[in-house]
């Protein structure tokens, strides 16, 4: 639930009046209205929203592009009760809903590295891609944390396509017996399917790795339509102690140096 909706449950909570020329001005119902008016009937419905009630455009072309062809048909319970199904056959469990499975999902079941224990001062390394003169590549920094991981390896990515990367992971887990964890965008699988073929992975590279998918927040209308947002995360933990993070995902494309052009 979210913290408004909370807010809105306490007898004693006031809300102060607040405008957009203050720090603090984070929600409009005028928006909340014209955000339904734009996925329930397009664009030009929404700006005519925003002329009638005197409001500024709050949202760019890009987002309001992004909104529109992201938004999906919102039915609840379908799932348990597919069109195509037979008529006598039992409807899913409800028991671990909404994974609509009888058994739960297990979280970390390869374990996690815990200590209280002090581990000295912590330091911090700015990189950039390209490098600095004198600079080590990004990807030769993650492939050496990869590389030099004993207990486990966290990876959280929007797209994973860098076969060498995953081979190093794999090999992490296979060979050294390192837990490995892989938490990805759900729209970006089926290019991370596509290099695992690559990689030419086998069912026993599974043994200790770990794969899940995730979705971004969820945002419903009253016009039964749903629009999901999607992962923007990118870091890696290492051990428990180590972590890299940045704007660098783990693609293919990204790691050749840029060649500079004559003048």
């Amino acid at each position: 639930m979210a913290l408004s909706q909370i807010q809105c449950l306490d007898d004693n909570n006031v809300n102060l009046r607040t405008n957009e020329s203050k720090p603090e001005f984070f929600y409009s119902e005028d928006q909340r209205l014209a955000l339904e008016v734009l996925l329930r009937e397009g664009r030009e419905a929404f700006a005519k929203f925003l002329e009638e009630r005197h409001m500024r455009s709050f949202l760019s072309d890009l987002e309001q592009e992004t909104l529109t062809k992201t938004l999906e048909p919102y039915d609840p319970g379908s799932e348990l009760f597919p069109e195509d199904a037979e008529e006598n056959e039992p409807p899913l469990s409800l028991h671990y809903w909404p994974e609509l499975s009888d058994m739960s999902i297990p979280q970390m079941d390869l374990g996690w590295p815990y200590t209280d224990s002090y581990r000295g001062v912590t330091r911090t390394t700015v990189y950039t891609q390209p490098p600095l003169e004198g600079q080590t590549h990004i990807k030769e920094i993650v492939r050496r944390m990869i590389a030099q991981a004993q207990k486990v390896i966290a990876v959280v990515m929007d797209v994973f396509t860098d076969v060498d990367i995953f081979r190093d992971l794999i090999d992490a887990g296979f060979r050294r017996k390192v837990s490995v964890y892989i938490l990805l965008e759900s729209t970006t699988l089926p290019h991370f399917l596509s290099m695992c073929q690559r990689a030419n992975m086998h069912a026993g590279h599974l043994k200790n790795l770990r794969v899940r998918c995730t979705e971004g927040t969820e945002f419903y209308t009253r016009s039964c339509t749903k629009v999901k947002g999607r992962l923007g995360h990118r870091f890696m933990l290492i051990d428990g102690d180590k972590a890299v993070s940045g704007s660098f995902s783990l693609m293919s494309h990204q790691h050749p140096p840029i060649p500079s052009q004559p003048q």
